[in-house]
């Protein structure tokens, strides 16, 4: 049996008044107990709207400069007309009462402005509007224009209604269902196009169409259309469903249209007669129903632009009607159109993860991107839902996109779904017209084509504020540095005091800023697009903060630091191009759940500056607080829990330093810039005399983020208990400060999950096909998306430098991919999507730490298997791949054997130079496998071809004297760096081609040449060398301490030594010999020299001409006896499992409706 129609407050977007469903409380839901003692209760409070409480006798009127005075306590318990600012210096509460809108310029508050408190949340709705522009003569010292300030000693106290912020999906949401009926698809398609006039469409309850009928009501037989219509509409059966839209223009009107309009109005059409020229209306209703009509007018005024819609939904059982009607006056676009849909496609049901019965129909909610593109999020209105359970919601309309809700592989990839709508609303003034009254604002309009020029709330050292629940729309201002939508300023230590549930929207700089502000809690907030970073810490001082649950969409670049400034806009490029949801300054602050989902740049940025930004440098000293690079070794306090995804550039990025207006490489740097590498080694004390400590990130979520997942400058800096999921490369580290590393534990990597997003058609633009236009060229279809390339090499963890270690982790759907044989025979190509679990970074010109390596590693595939494989090297022929010193010297250890079956098999580059006759050849890995040790051999020189001005001409070759064949070469370009095999020696060359040989060279074996191991060198140099200076740290050789080296008179004899000070001057054929060797072994992760004590050989070389050093006689090799076995080949046991590894997964609501499936268009 039908119910009567309900109307409900706030759905005149959508006119959703349900005919057919009962609209009240749902199932679970709560209201809140209004405690006693609320602020409006308080009876010393004088009312508003009573004259005896103004001193003029007179309550204040529209454009009225309103002070409330000190000792004043006044209620705000009316309506008030729009005045030009208002100055509390008393207290002013918002009355208990619905709908107040004030609208003011500015509201300064040096008093106390209360609308709730935390014990007596305002329950009502509530609106300031601010207005002006950026030359509007209403302007407070320290505060500027379109502002709500909170002045020193005053007290904001903003409490909205209590609602959940935000929750996840449990449920994949499918993008909208094909309707079951479409006019424009319909084979009366013609129907619909461009005549003006009327428009009628008939349905039978069940959605059968019964007719679409157009008629024009303009020319001579008028009269005889308007009286057959009118007839139509009169003799339509009851419980038929009847749509009615207006294209364009009904004609010209007169009495003749009555009988007309009577009908309509009969159906319930009440605004019919006053549709005017180029108006959008509509209506839907069911014949003998006129109450439940649904209708809409759009009305065409002056200053309006663009195209006007008008579009009700009906729904009515199962079925969903929909009719719009659109006219764009300037473009000559015109049109209507008929849908019918089930109510499920027309209004999807959502499973959410939490209980959201605070949320109600009316409200809209903004559900995340789960692709790579983070402009996939979608905004829905909610719906009346009778049936559905506490954590489940109906929205109005379909998706345009998939939004994935599961947990695949072990990864959390549920989208967000945030809640936008809130009780209590600050908004600000927007011009529709992009304006400038300056050349920067004129700057400004050609970036971004639109008023930026918004609203903000400061607080103020000294004053106290708690805001929740509040919803802020066109907040900030990009012209101005400090003019945020929310902005804690210079505050200081605010104990107590918070930003909780709010929701910024479409601000114009920023979400919330933290600036000079410590111990600020700001939990719960919900950020939908800003320019800038987001969530801003901003000079680099802030602590102890807590920035919890928060969800931020949408951040792109801005205008205000270079740091958030998109590099094209840049007056150098390297200074910019770091915008980031969460601008991580100091380490020292709890960031805990919270999700960065879309940025134009990365999710998270830990980047600090060595010393006090902007104004905290002055205030900091003057405090004596400033203690320059307390940053780079503070411990980061608390980072957990938090998910990036969607992002452009990173998920996660802590790298780089921010600059304080410094030089750096004699360059100087402004503040605010980015400058250079991060130097970050954490302490238990901050400074540099502390003990090394790490810093613990855990618990993280990553997955498409379109670069990759993380980056990472290896601090001592631990990934703990985290998942990675599809992302080209989901981990890459990089080298900072010796004595630390980077260290993964406990965490699962996946390549591609059942998250396949949308589609993508990939165009080959390879040269082989620029002769071709672009229609003819090889094209494919995925059926999943694809950042960037689809031949950019897939990998979860992508060595790089060091030192870099894996512990406990799992690597899943990392599978090689022909993905289109049909090219073979058109095009002749096979294209191919290479992958591997761990692989190494494409553009490296640092030769890898030999230490790097993995322990634990568990597979959810066996090597080979399926075209997927474990470890994967790139060369000249892999796309995206180039050879440089790093590329072409890649290693690491497996520890454990868990990866390769050998306990300290070294993973290196099949070439002879690197490998022996007991290691095994893994072709597709493009690797070998031996069973050998590895040191790090770094050459350094001022002199001949180490001159600064020969790096990248390959000044040094090297030999290994059994396999004098394969003659590694480096071009140099950062450093002379090599990684070699422990029981060897090696002939050193110096590139005569390129330049004279050096007078001094220096040899630092570093991560590696542990206790016992030997390498020797013959170091080739000019025959015509006299003699020799020779320093070394162990054993100690220093000929100003009367310590000389002790001379050979053959190799045989210094191949006997076992000191260490022996060296061997072969002048006859060129070869300085030496031999270095370690008392120590390597004890910590991060330990460069074994027992930090570091073997340095510095050889000056002395007399003798700089000819080129010619040595051509063979080096006879050491010779060491070789106890390593044979590797074999590993032995797969099949999968691993990765239970508890990776973030934990938060189960929320338990209810079986977790477990539903989406909805169907059935």
């Amino acid at each position: 049996m039908d119910s009567p129609c309900i109307y409900t407050g706030r759905m005149q977007l959508f006119l959703l008044i349900l005919c057919v469903w009962t609209l009240g409380t749902r199932p679970g839901h709560l209201t809140s107990a209004q405690p006693a003692a609320c602020p409006w209760e308080d009876q010393d409070l004088e009312k508003w709207s009573e004259p005896t409480t103004w001193p003029s006798g007179k309550i204040p009127e529209e454009n009225d400069i309103i002070i409330i005075p000190s000792g004043k306590k006044i209620i705000l318990d009316t309506p008030i007309p729009r005045f030009l600012s208002l100055t509390i210096d008393g207290i002013l509460v918002w009355g208990n009462v619905d709908g107040i809108r004030m609208e003011t310029s500015y509201i300064l508050v040096k008093g106390e402005f209360h609308i709730g408190s935390e014990e007596c949340k305002f329950e009502k709705t509530a609106d300031i509007f601010l207005y002006g522009k950026s030359n509007s003569p209403e302007t407070v010292t320290s505060f500027g224009r379109k502002f709500i300030g909170a002045a020193e000693g005053s007290k904001l106290e903003i409490h909205g209604k209590e609602k959940r912020s935000w929750t996840k999906l449990v449920a994949t949401v499918a993008p909208q269902c094909q309707p079951l009926y479409d006019a424009k698809d319909n084979q009366e398609e013609k129907k619909v196009k461009g005549k003006l006039g009327i428009y009628v469409n008939v349905w039978s309850a069940n959605g059968t169409s019964l007719g679409l009928f157009t008629y024009r009501l303009k020319g001579h037989n008028t009269e005889r259309v308007l009286t057959n219509l009118a007839n139509r509409l009169k003799h339509i059966p009851d419980g038929k469903i009847v749509s009615i839209a207006v294209l364009k223009s009904m004609g010209p009107t007169s009495d003749q249209f009555n009988e007309l309009y009577l009908a309509i109005e009969s159906l319930g059409g009440a605004h019919i007669r006053h549709v005017g020229e180029n108006e959008p209306y509509v209506l839907l209703s069911e014949t003998g129903k006129p109450e439940c009509a649904m209708e809409k007018h759009t009305k065409r005024y002056v200053d309006s632009e663009g195209g006007l819609e008008a579009a009700v939904t009906y729904p009515h059982g199962e079925m969903v009607f929909k009719a719009i009607s659109y006219s764009d006056v300037v473009l000559n676009n015109d049109q209507v159109n008929f849908q019918v849909f089930t109510r499920n496609a027309a209004f999807p049901k959502l499973n959410l993860l939490h209980d959201v019965t605070s949320w109600q129909p009316g409200d809209e909610v903004v559900v995340s991107s789960t692709d790579f593109n983070w402009r996939q999020y979608e905004v829905k209105t909610i719906v009346s839902c009778r049936e559905c359970q506490p954590n489940q919601i109906r929205v109005d309309g379909g998706f345009k996109y998939t939004h994935f809700g599961e947990v695949t592989y072990g990864v959390d990839e549920r989208a967000e779904v945030g809640l936008l709508s809130r009780n209590i609303r600050i908004e600000a003034e927007l011009q529709k017209h992009c304006y400038s009254h300056s050349a920067h604002e004129k700057y400004l309009c050609s970036l971004f084509h639109r008023d930026t020029f918004g609203g903000h709330v400061m607080i103020r050292r000294g004053s106290w504020a708690r805001i929740e629940g509040v919803q802020l729309n066109h907040m900030g201002q990009q012209s101005l540095l400090g003019s945020y939508p929310l902005h804690f300023h210079l505050c200081d230590d605010v104990h107590g005091q918070y930003l909780r549930n709010n929701v910024v929207r479409d601000s114009n700089s920023r979400c919330f800023t933290i600036h000079g502000t410590n111990y600020l809690d700001a939990s719960g907030n919900v950020c939908l697009n800003h320019l800038g970073h987001g969530v801003f810490l901003e000079d680099s001082v802030e602590q102890n903060n807590t920035i919890r649950h928060n969800l931020v969409i949408g951040t792109t670049y801005g205008t205000l630091l270079f740091t958030d400034m998109h590099s094209d806009w840049c007056p150098v490029k390297q200074f910019c191009g770091l915008l980031a949801s969460y601008w991580i300054t100091h380490p020292n602050n709890a960031f805990t759940d919270n999700a960065a989902a879309g940025s134009d740049g990365s999710g998270m940025v830990l980047t600090f500056s060595d010393r006090p930004l902007g104004p905290s440098l002055m205030r900091m000293k003057a405090k004596g607080l400033v203690r320059e690079f307390s940053t780079r070794y503070m411990k980061v306090g608390e980072f957990a829990r938090n998910a990036m995804h969607s992002n452009h550039l990173s998920g996660l990025w802590f790298d780089s330093r921010i600059s304080s207006g410094e030089m750096s490489n004699n360059q100087f740097i402004p503040q605010n810039a980015i400058m250079g590498l991060s130097k970050y080694s954490p302490r238990d004390r901050a400074d540099p005399k502390g003990r090394l400590v790490e810093s613990v990130l855990s618990d993280l979520t990553m997955y498409k983020n379109e670069e990759r997942n993380s980056w990472i400058r290896c601090g001592n800096i631990v990934i703990a208990n985290s998942s990675f999921a599809d992302s080209p490369a989901s981990y890459v580290a990089a080298h900072t400060i010796d004595g630390t590393y980077c260290d993964v534990r406990n965490s699962i990597f996946i390549g591609e999950t059942d998250n396949k997003g949308e589609p993508f058609t990939y165009i080959f633009g390879d040269e082989q096909f620029q002769n071709l236009s672009k229609k003819d060229r090889p094209r494919h279809t995925f059926d999943r998306s694809i950042a960037g390339h689809p031949n950019f090499m897939i990998s979860g963890v992508q060595f790089y430098q060091g030192p870099v270690y894996l512990h406990n982790c799992y690597f899943d759907q990392f599978e090689n991919k022909f993905y289109n044989d049909s090219f073979i025979k058109t095009w002749g190509i096979r294209p191919e999507r290479p992958a591997a679990a761990i692989t190494f970074h494409p553009n490296n010109h640092y030769p890898m730490i030999p230490r790097n390596g993995v322990s634990n590693l568990k597979f959810g595939f066996c090597d080979g298997e399926h075209n997927s494989f474990r470890v994967m090297d790139g060369n000249a022929s892999t796309p995206w791949w180039n050879v440089f010193d790093g590329t072409g010297n890649v290693m690491f250890r497996d520890y454990d054997g868990s990866l390769t079956g050998r306990k300290d098999a070294q993973i290196v580059q099949d070439r002879p130079f690197f490998t022996g006759n007991r290691c095994l050849r893994k072709p597709d890995w493009g690797l070998s496998i031996c069973p050998y040790k590895y040191f790090l051999l770094v050459v350094r020189g001022k002199t001949g071809v180490l001159k600064n001005k020969y790096k990248g001409k390959t000044p040094i070759l090297i030999r290994r004297d059994d396999y004098p064949q394969d003659v590694y070469a480096q071009t140099g370009k950062t450093a002379h760096k090599f990684n070699l095999r422990v029981f060897k020696s090696y002939t050193v060359y110096f590139n005569s081609s390129v330049g004279p040989a050096p007078r001094d060279i220096q040899f630092r074996p570093r991560f590696g040449l542990e206790k016992n191991e030997v390498v020797r060198f013959a170091v080739c140099l000019p025959k015509s060398t006299t003699n020799f200076t020779i320093y070394s740290k162990y054993p100690e050789l220093n000929p100003k301490k009367n310590l000389f080296p002790h001379w050979a008179k053959s190799l045989k004899q210094l191949d006997k030594d076992k000191t260490m000070k022996v060296f061997y001057w072969d002048k006859a054929n060129g070869y300085l010999y030496f031999k270095m060797k370690s008392q120590y072994s390597l004890r910590s992760l991060g330990q460069v020299c074994p027992g930090d004590v570091c073997l340095d050989v510095n050889i000056n070389r002395n007399g003798g001409g700089d000819e080129p050093a010619v040595c051509d006689a063979p080096v006879k090799p050491l010779r060491m006896k070789d106890r390593t076995r044979v590797i074999k080949n590993l032995r797969c046991k099949g999968p691993d499992s990765p239970k508890g590894l990776g973030a934990p997964i938060e189960t929320g609501f338990v209810t079986l409706t977790a477990a539903e499936s989406s909805e169907t268009c059935t």
